[in-house]
Order: C-alpha cells, then structure tokens, then sequence
C-alpha cells in the first residue's frame, strides 16, 4: 500500500475523473427497477467509500486527507441536492447517510492502517 502512495499525481487524476464520473452517475436521468431492496444505498456506500480511498492515495498528511474526506462528503451533499432539479430524480436524505457511512467506515479502516502522518 506504501507503494501506491508514491504516485499522489495518478491519484490526483483519479480523483478529479471520478468526482466527474459521480456527477454523471448522480445527475442522469432514469434510474430503473432495483433488483434488491434498497440496493442504490450499497452503491451510494460503496461509490463513496472508492472515493475515499482515492483520496488517501492523493496525500500522506493525515490532516489533508481529513480535509478530502470532508469535501467529499459535501460534494455527496450537493449531488443529492442538484438531484432534486433532474426529472425522475430526487434527493433523499437516506442516500446522503449511505454516502457519508462509507466515507467514515473507510477513512477509519485506513486510518488503523496508519498510512498517513
């Protein structure tokens, strides 16, 4: 995991592609039957929690990646937000808990996994 964390820059990169690719995701209409009840809230988990872990990969400081966690968090805020304006969509405060769960849960795995000072 070490080895990771010396290439910040593809990090970087991934962040700001997958911050594109969240709003693409959170912003397009449709949205269609859920296989599984309360499916989309494992997906708003785990797309957050992803997101999470790139943003560890674009720092070692312990307080910027905090600094990350919390943008990340906000920007899940506004997506729900804007989905409201989207025909078919809306914003549920449900999603905005999956979402910060799973940025909570992962920060504190990595955390234990002490890689940043």
């Amino acid at each position: 995991m070490k080895l990771l964390l010396a290439f910040p820059i593809l990090f970087r990169i991934g962040f700001a592609l997958y911050a594109l690719l969240v709003i693409w995701a959170s912003l397009r209409t449709g949205g269609g039957p859920q296989p599984i009840e309360h499916f989309d809230k494992a997906l708003h988990f785990t797309f957050y929690g992803v997101f999470t872990v790139i943003a560890a990969g674009c720092t070692i400081k312990k307080r910027t990646f905090i600094w990350l966690c919390i943008f990340i968090a906000f920007y899940g805020v506004l997506m729900e937000i804007l989905q409201s304006f989207v025909p078919s969509r809306f914003m549920s405060l449900a999603d905005i808990i999956a979402n910060t769960s799973g940025i909570i849960i992962v920060a504190v795995i990595l955390f234990k996994l002490r890689l940043h000072r």
